[in-house]
C-alpha cells in the first residue's frame, strides 16, 4: 500500500450503507483531494475489498451490514488506516480500541480530515483522529515485532498426523518456558477439543456469538491445555457459516498481544486468513510416495497466501527402509526438513487413551517431537530468522537420530 502524496488523492476504500450518505461522500470527496477508489455494502466485501493495492484508507460506517471488531482486526492485518463513523457512544466504546473513530453527524471536512490523519498514522493507530502521530527524531529505530509469533501447521490432504504435531508442539513449546496458545483452526470440524477431553461449546463459535471486547472474550473462552492455553475450533462445518468474513484470522492476531506463540492447527484446505497470520508453516507430511506427492500439490496454495512465511517439513511416522529419508523428502520438495518423527504406535495409543500429547508419552516418538519443537523454538527465538535456510535452498534441521 502506497501512502498518498500531496499530489496524488488519497484513495479511500467507502463502507457505508445508507445510499443517500455514501453519495453524499463520492459528490463532495475530490474536490477535497480525495477519490473513492472502492465501494461496499456489508463486512464481507469490506475484507475483500481491503486486499487490494489501490487503498489508502477505509471509512467505516458502525452500521454496516455484519460488521465486527473482528473484520477492523482483520483489515488493521493487512495495514489498512481504518476511521469508523459512530453513532452514539456505545459505538465509539465498541470499535475505538481497533480503529480511529468519528461522530458520524461530522462535516465532510472533518471526516476528510480524519482519513487524512489516519492515513499519517498508519493502521496500528486507534482512538480519535485528533491525537497527533508518534514523533522520531533522527535515525529510525529498526521495525521490531513486539507480538508473538504465530506457527501454522498445515498438510497436503489424507491423514499425516498434522495435529497430532500441533499438540506436541504446543505442548513442548510451553513446557520450554514460552507462553503458548494452540488453536484449532479447521472450520471443517476440527477435533482438537475432542483430543484433549475440553469443552467444546468453548471456543471460537462462541466467541463470535458474544458481546465486548474480543480482548476480554478470549479470556472466558480459552481452556488449560497441556502446558498451554487452548481455543478450541468449529465442532461442526456448518457452524463455520456464522463466522464473520476474516474472523480467525483477527482472532489469531488478538491472540499475538497476548502470548509468545500462537499454534494454529490448520484445517484443509488452510483457512487463507490465518494463513496469512503465519510467521512459521510447519508442512506435515508422511515419509511414502502418496503423502509427499499430496504435500507437494498444497504447497503452492501455500506459499501464495503465506509468501513471508518460513517453511519447514515434519516428516511423520517414519519406519523402515520402504520410507523415504529427509533428504530425499526435502529434494523433492524444495522446503528444509525440521525433523524426523519416528512410528511409535505403543506410544500413540497411549496418548489417545490419555488425552494427552504425544510427547508426553515417552519412546522414540515423543523424543523426536520434543527435538523438533526445540529447534522450533530457537529459530523463532533467533529475532525470527530462518538461520538453516541462509540461501533458501532446502536444507536440514534434522532431529537427532
Amino acid at each position: 500500500m502506497t501512502a498518498a502524496t500531496s499530489e496524488t488523492p488519497l484513495r479511500v476504500l467507502l463502507a457505508i450503507g445508507d445510499r443517500t450518505v455514501e453519495q453524499q461522500f463520492v459528490h463532495d470527496f475530490p474536490a477535497l483531494g480525495l477519490v473513492v477508489a472502492r465501494r461496499t455494502l456489508d463486512a464481507a466485501g469490506l475484507v475483500e475489498a481491503a486486499a487490494a493495492s489501490d487503498i489508502d484508507v477505509a471509512l467505516v460506517a458502525a452500521d454496516l451490514h455484519r460488521l465486527t471488531e473482528a473484520t477492523l482486526i482483520a483489515l488493521r492485518e493487512r495495514a489498512v488506516p481504518v476511521v469508523v463513523l459512530a453513532r452514539d457512544e456505545a459505538d465509539t466504546g465498541r470499535f475505538q480500541h481497533v480503529a480511529q473513530t468519528l461522530p458520524a453527524r461530522s462535516p465532510v471536512t472533518s471526516v476528510v480530515a480524519a482519513l487524512r490523519a489516519a492515513a499519517a498514522r498508519g493502521a496500528d493507530a486507534v482512538g480519535g483522529p485528533s491525537e497527533p502521530p508518534p514523533v522520531t527524531s533522527g535515525e529510525e529505530a529498526p521495525a521490531t515485532d513486539p507480538h508473538g509469533e504465530v506457527i501454522a501447521v498445515a498438510s497436503g490432504k489424507g491423514a499425516p498426523g498434522k495435529t497430532t504435531v500441533a499438540l506436541a508442539l504446543a505442548a513442548e513449546l510451553g513446557r520450554r518456558g514460552a507462553t503458548v496458545a494452540l488453536v484449532d483452526g479447521d472450520l471443517r470440524g476440527g477435533n482438537v477439543a475432542a483430543y484433549l477431553d475440553l469443552d467444546p461449546r468453548r471456543g471460537i463459535v462462541g466467541l463470535a456469538a458474544s458481546s465486548g471486547p474480543l480482548q476480554e472474550r478470549l479470556a472466558e473462552e480459552l481452556q488449560a491445555g497441556p502446558h498451554c492455553t487452548v481455543l478450541a475450533g468449529v465442532e461442526r462445518a456448518e457452524l463455520a457459516a456464522t463466522l464473520p468474513a476474516d474472523y480467525l484470522g483477527a482472532v489469531i492476531a488478538t491472540l499475538r498481544t497476548r502470548v509468545d506463540r500462537v499454534v494454529v492447527d490448520l484445517g484443509l484446505p488452510a483457512e487463507p486468513a490465518a494463513l496469512r497470520t503465519a510467521h512459521t508453516v510447519v508442512i506435515v507430511t508422511a515419509a511414502d510416495l502418496v503423502s509427499i506427492w499430496n504435500a507437494r500439490t498444497g504447497l503452492p496454495a501455500l506459499r501464495r497466501l503465506a509468501p513471508n512465511a518460513r517453511m519447514h517439513l515434519l516428516v511423520n511416522r517414519q519406519e523402515g527402509r520402504e520410507h523415504y529419508g529427509p533428504d530425499e523428502v526435502a529434494r523433492a520438495l524444495g522446503v528444509p526438513v525440521l525433523g524426523v518423527v519416528r512410528e511409535d504406535r505403543k506410544a500413540a495409543r497411549r496418548a489417545i487413551a490419555g488425552q494427552t500429547p504425544l510427547s508426553d508419552t515417552g519412546g522414540k516418538a515423543a523424543h523426536d517431537l520434543r527435538t523438533a519443537a526445540a529447534v522450533l523454538g530457537d529459530a523463532g527465538d533467533e529475532s525470527r530468522s530462518a538461520a538453516a535456510v541462509p540461501d533458501g535452498r532446502p536444507g536440514r534441521l534434522l532431529v537427532e537420530r
